[in-house]
């Protein structure tokens, strides 16, 4: 049998609800027992010569291949750490790529239904160019366009976690600068789209929820900057029940909404994988869906 690897890591001290740990123990013990694969340093983390094979991403219906189309250089993060949210979206959502009739179906779950077709579905997906939307590095983990029953355009900008918390405001950053300038795109975004309630600015850029609604106001500039396309908005953020922070963070994100009508919709893994159960009838989908329950379903 592989060795489960090495456990500590330095963000355990930030872990109060021990999610990160045992997730960490899952990865490994999925990587050492399922995979039958030796680790890197930490046990969560794969060998280089095993990353580069796409033993961090599902086998089938495209999913490495999607990958390597996007990213042709290998990374670390992205490749190797099974821990780490950035592969997440692969495994998720390029099988539904495959598939756009069954993503309509599962996404109507969340959706009230409004989905006429999923049209388009991308991994780590910007508009361009940026100086017309917030004028920075933010990006959707993913990106859905869609037409809606009464056949007019949507989007869904999804936000995936795994372990992750909340993130600090990197110091000297272009970020940092947007934040402290009240004429930035972040401010003039949030004024226009009439989203949020009075005087919630000072809430929405402090660390607990600024990532959430940087990624908001992303999809909202598309609506102000692309109005002739696209009529509808929804941010999702996908996350394990398990990871606390998430849960806290975004029923206090709802209450800073005037209105949260297909707005801000958070999804824990397990009711995402519920809905997949009741729309995957093939045994092609049905063993993708045993894979997502196995490999991020912390159980220990």
């Amino acid at each position: 049998m592989r060795e489960i690897g090495q456990q500590y890591s330095k963000d355990d001290k930030t872990d109060p609800t021990g999610f990160l740990k045992r997730a960490r123990l899952h990865q490994s013990k999925y990587r050492a027992k399922t995979l039958n694969l030796d680790f890197d340093t930490y046990g969560n983390y794969l060998t280089k010569t095993d990353s580069e094979a796409g033993k961090n991403f599902y086998e089938n219906l495209g999913v490495f291949e999607a990958v390597k189309q996007k990213y042709r250089k290998h990374s670390k993060s992205l490749y190797s750490n099974m821990l780490r949210s950035e592969h997440v979206p692969f495994n998720f959502f390029i099988p539904l790529d495959k598939n756009k009739d069954l993503g309509k179906e599962i996404f109507n779950e969340f959706m009230g239904g409004i989905i006429k077709s999923i049209d388009r579905i991308e991994i780590e997906h910007a508009p361009k160019p940026k100086e017309n939307y917030l004028d920075d590095a933010t990006s959707f983990d993913t990106y859905f366009e869609y037409t809606h029953i009464d056949n007019s355009k949507g989007i869904i900008g999804i936000e995936v976690k795994y372990t992750e918390k909340e993130y600090k405001l990197p110091k000297n950053s272009k970020q940092e600068n947007d934040i402290k300038n009240e004429n930035s795109k972040y401010y003039q975004v949030t004024e226009r789209c009439g989203l949020y309630k009075p005087d919630t600015i000072v809430h929405l850029k402090s660390d607990k929820f600024r990532q959430v609604w940087r990624n908001h106001i992303l999809g909202e500039s598309i609506l102000l900057v692309d109005f002739e396309k696209f009529n509808h908005f929804t941010s999702l953020t996908i996350f394990p029940k398990e990871n606390k922070h998430f849960i806290h963070t975004s029923i206090d994100y709802v209450d800073l909404l005037i209105d949260n009508k297909n707005k801000f919709i958070p999804l824990t893994y397990e009711d995402f994988f519920i809905a997949c159960d009741k729309h995957c009838t093939t045994k092609e989908y049905k063993d993708w869906l045993n894979y997502l329950t196995k490999r991020y379903i912390v159980t220990d």
